[in-house]
């Protein structure tokens, strides 16, 4: 806007305006005099939009009309949405550099102001551009961290080996709380994807959240996620199968289609105890879909489907001998581990509570005959009690593409080679002095292996992993030498800067 030359024009600003404006406010009792001022050439700038969490740049073009720079204060701020007249300072340079952490919208613009104050008689010349924040987090790593043990909080990572057809790296800090102005209470212990219903669960010890992945905001806690409420909640196990969302709390399961329901049902009533460790098939129309140990019964119990319209009761093992090892009458483990491997076998690391002999059990898929589910059967048996510190053990990796188990002690990442019928057992990888390791998991694209596409040359064939000394790190750990378990120590990669990490989970 074109400021008169002879007289003082004062323009009101006004918050509603569409597109840009300019004014300047007169703040002193020089109105009959002729004021040299401040000028914002807006031509090719009608508007700005940035990514969110990215950096927001502008130059203006000013014109001080002869005066010093010296005579002048600056000041950006943006409105905290895009109806708020609560307005938040960026800066108060010349130009603007601020980071925008601000969530998108798809109703309406944010406002971005900027005011230069002649310092010589407080005149306002202000300036409103429309500004369009746009989400800038694709796929990735959604890393859960805390800095205190109490609250915890959810950044993001994009890099070429977790984000296809992306190349460069950007890590996008403390989303969660940037987005919702608040953390996230208890410490997050597991996290899991839905990329149906573009949803992100996290579980701590007393709640179950809900994240919106298109824009990180909060979409729910508790009782909000479940058709029967319970009023207090302890879960132990959030978790994906094709379609459904699995929860596990007090030995029970519930399973539902998050992006039909938005909610979670009543939990499934057997008399079986379901631990945490469970094997969810990973095949896209499962012959059986759910496979664990029940401790209690000393036994392991499978589960054809989950959905209302196939056999969705539990089922003991039958007892039968003659097989590697009697599925139906195992009494006195403990679980330690559970998932799936190569040709969608269902795999158990458990403890014997009496000797400590730790051992892998191996099922096949199940199998069915006309409309009859038939049970897993047993496969194989491995003693794991000799490899290096088993005891230790606090993570458990199994593969899909290879008969290969990962464990983590500490600060020790061990395979377990179980292609032959004796186990071997190799130490793979030692963290940095005084980094501890804590937590460790195969890399899988968020909608593995439920679409039918070609996914990353990546996908199953690198671990995350996190570590904490005096700072929280993701590395990415290729492996090599298919079988063998190896990981390339040259080229390794990691990302520093981070609190204590106690989740992640890959993100389309």
């Amino acid at each position: 806007m074109k400021r008169m030359k002879d007289f003082i024009v004062i323009f009101l600003f006004i918050s509603g305006l569409a597109g840009i404006s300019s004014c300047r406010d007169d703040l002193s009792s020089l109105d009959l005099n002729k004021i040299d001022g401040a000028v914002v050439d807006t031509t090719e700038m009608s508007s700005f939009s940035v990514y969110q969490f990215e950096h927001l740049v502008v130059k203006p073009k000013l014109s001080l009309e002869g005066r010093q720079e010296a005579d002048f204060s600056y000041e950006w701020k943006m409105n905290l949405s895009p109806s708020s007249t609560v307005y938040e300072v960026l800066g108060r340079e010349k130009n603007l550099d601020a980071e925008i952490r601000f969530r998108p919208y798809t109703t309406g613009d944010y406002q971005l102001v900027y005011t230069v104050t002649d310092k010589n008689n407080g005149l306002n010349y202000i300036t409103v551009w429309p500004l369009t924040v746009k989400n800038s987090i694709g796929e990735g790593l959604v890393v859960a961290e805390t800095t205190d043990g109490q609250q915890s909080d959810l950044s993001h990572i994009m890099s070429p080996r977790v984000t296809p057809d992306y190349t460069s790296e950007s890590i996008k800090r403390h989303v969660y709380s940037a987005v919702n102005g608040r953390l996230i209470p208890g410490v997050v212990k597991q996290l899991s994807y839905d990329y149906e219903a573009s949803a992100l669960f996290g579980i701590t010890d007393n709640s179950i959240v809900r994240v919106n992945t298109l824009d990180y905001t909060a979409a729910g806690t508790n009782d909000d996620l479940f058709h029967a409420g319970r009023g207090t909640y302890s879960p132990v196990a959030i978790d994906r199968i094709n379609q459904s969302n699995i929860y596990i709390e007090n030995g029970r399961l519930t399973a539902t289609y998050i992006a039909t329901t938005k909610k979670f049902g009543i939990a499934y009533d057997y008399a079986f105890s379901v631990p945490k460790q469970i094997a969810l098939s990973k095949v896209p129309s499962p012959v059986v879909a759910i496979n664990f140990y029940d401790e209690g019964k000393g036994y392991f119990v499978y589960q054809p489907s989950v959905y209302s319209f196939g056999d969705n009761k539990m089922h003991a093992i039958p007892a039968a001998t003659g097989k590697a090892f009697n599925a139906g009458n195992l009494p006195g483990k403990q679980n330690l581990a559970a998932g799936t491997g190569v040709d969608g076998e269902f795999l158990h690391v458990l403890k014997d509570k009496a000797t400590a002999n730790v051992s892998l059990y191996v099922l096949d898929k199940g199998s069915s005959t006309g409309s009859t589910t038939l049970p897993p059967e047993p496969k194989s048996v491995f003693d794991l009690t000799n490899a290096p510190d088993i005891a230790n053990a606090t993570r458990f990796v199994f593969m899909e593409n290879q008969r290969v188990l990962y464990y983590a002690t500490r600060n020790k990442i061990y395979a377990v080679l179980y292609g032959t019928s004796v186990a071997t057992f190799a130490e793979r990888y030692t963290a940095p002095a005084g980094e501890e390791i804590t937590t460790l998991q195969v890399y899988q694209q968020g909608d593995y292996p439920f679409r039918d596409k070609v996914y990353s040359a990546s996908n199953n064939t690198q671990l995350i992993m996190s570590t904490y000394s005096t700072e929280g790190k993701v590395y990415i750990l290729p492996l090599i030498n298919v079988g063998l378990g190896n990981i390339d120590q040259a080229n390794i990669k990691y990302f520093g800067g981070f609190g204590r990490i106690t989740a992640i989970i890959p993100q389309k």
